[in-house]
C-alpha cells in the first residue's frame, strides 16, 4: 500500500492526495433496497464518524449497466489502509447489512486517489446530491495532453468569480484495479434540470474564462487534443445519487 501511495504521489502529470478512496458496486437483493440503506446507515453512524476511522459515502447508480446498484466509497489515509477495518466492524457489516446483498463484488474493487491540481470545489456546491461521473481512459502518449486540459480547466473555474458554476469537480485518478490510465471526474448537481442550466449557460462563461487565460480558440484546440488522447471506447459517463443517510457525515 505504501509502495502505491509512494507511485502516485510521484507521478510528474499533476498532484494528488494522500487519501485513499477505494470503491466498490453492490448488488442489493431485490426488495431490499430500503432495508440496506437502513442498516448501512446504522453501521455507518456507529463506526463511520470518527476522524481517526475510515468515512463511507453511498450512492444509488441512476444511469449505465449498474442502474439501480449501490456504489460505496471508503475513504482514508494509508495508515488506515495499512491498518486495515476493525473486525467488530467488519462482523456488524456482516451480520446486519450482509443479508441484504446479493452480490458484493459487482464490478471490481479499485483504488483512487483526488488529483487536486486538476479538482475545484466551490462553496455553493456543498449540500449538492446528484452525481454526473465521466470516466475516461487515456493512451500512454496522450497523458500530457489530457492533463494539460484538466488543470487548465480547474483554474478557469477558480477564476470564473461572481460567474462560478454551482457544480464541484472532483478528479480522481485510479492507482489499483484498472486496467489502463483510468480516470474519474465527479460532477455535482443540485439537479438535473440544474446541469441541464449550468451546461446551456454556465459552460459557455466557462469557455471564454479559458480562452481569456490561454489564448483564443485554446479550449476548442484542447478539447480537440483530449478526444484524441482516449482509448478507443474511453469515455463513458453515468449518474448517481448520494444517500446521506448511508454516508459518513462530513462531505
Amino acid at each position: 500500500m505504501k509502495k502505491l501511495l509512494l507511485i502516485l504521489l510521484t507521478l510528474n502529470f499533476t498532484v494528488v492526495s494522500s487519501q485513499i478512496y477505494t470503491t466498490r458496486t453492490i448488488e442489493i437483493e431485490a426488495g431490499q433496497m430500503d432495508k440496506f440503506i437502513k442498516s448501512a446507515g446504522e453501521k455507518t453512524q456507529k463506526f463511520n464518524n470518527d476522524e481517526n476511522n475510515f468515512a463511507y459515502y453511498t450512492f444509488e447508480i441512476l444511469s449505465g449497466e449498474n442502474t439501480g446498484k449501490i456504489f460505496r466509497v471508503q475513504v482514508g489515509s494509508s495508515e488506515m489502509m495499512d491498518a486495515g477495518l476493525d473486525q467488530a466492524e467488519l462482523d456488524y457489516w456482516g451480520k446486519n447489512v450482509g443479508p441484504y446483498i446479493k452480490s458484493n463484488s459487482v464490478g471490481r474493487t479499485v483504488m483512487w486517489s483526488r488529483a487536486n491540481n486538476a479538482s475545484f470545489v466551490p462553496e455553493s456546491s456543498s449540500d449538492n446530491d446528484l452525481r454526473m461521473v465521466i470516466f475516461y481512459n487515456y493512451k500512454d502518449s496522450g497523458e500530457q495532453d489530457f492533463w494539460r486540459f484538466r488543470e487548465r480547466q480547474a483554474k478557469a473555474r477558480a477564476a470564473m468569480g461572481d460567474n462560478q458554476l454551482d457544480s464541484a469537480m472532483n478528479v480522481m485518478v485510479c492507482g489499483s484495479g484498472c486496467d489502463g490510465n483510468w480516470v474519474a471526474i465527479f460532477f455535482s448537481y443540485d439537479s438535473f434540470e440544474a446541469q441541464r442550466q449550468i451546461n446551456r449557460e454556465g459552460l459557455p462563461k466557462l469557455r471564454d474564462k479559458y480562452d481569456e487565460l490561454y489564448g483564443g480558440g485554446s479550449y476548442e484546440q484542447d478539447v480537440n487534443k483530449v478526444d484524441a488522447s482516449l482509448m478507443p471506447n474511453g469515455r463513458r459517463n453515468i449518474h448517481m445519487r448520494l444517500i446521506r443517510e448511508a454516508s459518513s457525515n462530513s462531505n
